[in-house]
């Protein structure tokens, strides 16, 4: 049994070196891999067979080290006051992330949102960690809606679950919105967990850059973060999901029936859904060109059909982005007797 008197204790010492350490060290990968191990890692079988230099112990974090240093190292210069971390568990990993942050921010603010208080020493840590504001039991039910600089996601890890957490919160983020398991596909069966839900807040918000920090891409954990590069509003806008949502409907209505579809798109959004319309079980699918240059590549896994030999009555829908949906009807408005439904291309993730 893990003695956790001695964790805590170790577990302080390092988090004391972090906030007193300078800005070099702090950027340092090795530094802050060093006290990571340090500080306690739960004894993952598979973890400990690839790195026998960790200090493992119950009383750990559930991190995988190498990709947290990285997405440790891209927090160290954020100004942030506000901050907010939905599924915190033990608090092991919050209190590291904590101080990270209030190592330069002074005034922040960190709440810790679970609905059951499972934090480990949360006193003692408090003692060095004045900022930590314990919000349990709570769910991001609670504070919908409120802005916060910095956005730690690692809740519930089913689909629902994750994307309520980031629509209440997350979306709302005025510098970052993270979250955690971005690959841990043993929630796929929880209608597509955590993996669909970062898959789409991804396409949400597809103007704004992203990082990831993975050691075992696709595989397993993984860090997942979107950067808003406008400190002036939030992430994401109060009905983007509830208008893709409405759109991704009224599309599966007016498809419904049809057996024969071409997809007459931009290169990736017209794959994309060519993908979404074989996945709900339309089975005669084929993309459109009307001209040589627009797939140059060898595309093998596509039926490729030319706009001048599709029949009669066959159903188009196009997929381009708003800006270029006009000028992608032009050719086909030679085609009287084409059906044409056009499609918003970030529906194809969505349905």
């Amino acid at each position: 049994m893990a003695d956790n008197n001695t964790d805590v204790n170790r577990q302080l010492k390092v988090l004391k070196r972090i906030l007193s350490a300078t800005d070099e060290q702090m950027h340092d990968n090795a530094f802050l891999i060093e006290n990571i191990k340090e500080y306690g890692i739960t004894p993952l079988a598979w973890l400990q067979e690839l790195d026998n230099t960790t200090t493992y112990t119950e009383n750990g974090m559930i991190q995988v080290p190498g990709e947290f240093a990285q997405f440790i190292k891209c927090l160290v210069d954020i100004e942030v006051e506000s901050a907010i971390e939905v599924g915190v568990y033990r608090g092991r990993s919050s209190y590291f992330i904590c101080a990270v942050l209030y190592r330069n921010n002074p005034r922040l603010r960190y709440d810790m949102v679970d609905i059951a208080d499972s934090l480990d020493e949360y006193e003692r840590f408090r003692e060095i960690l004045p900022c930590l504001n314990k919000c349990i039991p709570n769910t991001s039910d609670d504070l919908i809606g409120k802005e916060y600089d910095f956005v730690f996601i690692d809740a519930d890890h089913g689909y629902e679950g994750a994307m309520r957490d980031y629509l209440n919160v997350g979306r709302y983020a005025k510098k970052l919105v993270c979250f955690h398991d971005i690959y841990a596909h043993e929630y796929d069966s929880c209608d597509g967990g955590i993996v669909r839900c970062w898959e789409e807040v991804c396409v949400l918000t597809e103007h704004l850059p992203k990082m990831v920090f993975s050691q075992f891409p696709d595989r397993w954990m993984g860090i997942g973060v979107v950067l808003n590069d406008d400190n002036h509003k939030a992430i994401g806008a109060d009905n983007d999901y509830e208008d893709i949502q409405d759109k991704s409907k009224q599309f599966m209505k007016d498809i419904e029936g049809l057996d024969t579809v071409y997809v007459y798109g931009a290169r990736n959004d017209s794959r994309r859904m060519y993908d979404a319309l074989e996945r709900i079980g339309i089975d005669n699918i084929s993309l459109v060109i009307n001209d040589d240059s627009e797939n140059p590549e060898n595309v093998t896994k596509y039926p490729i059909a030319k706009l001048e030999n599709i029949e009669e009555d066959a159903t188009v829908v196009v997929c381009y982005r708003d800006s270029l949906v006009e000028t992608a009807m032009i050719p086909l408005r030679q085609y009287d007797k084409i059906n044409v439904i056009i499609a918003d291309e970030k529906i194809a993730s969505f349905i």
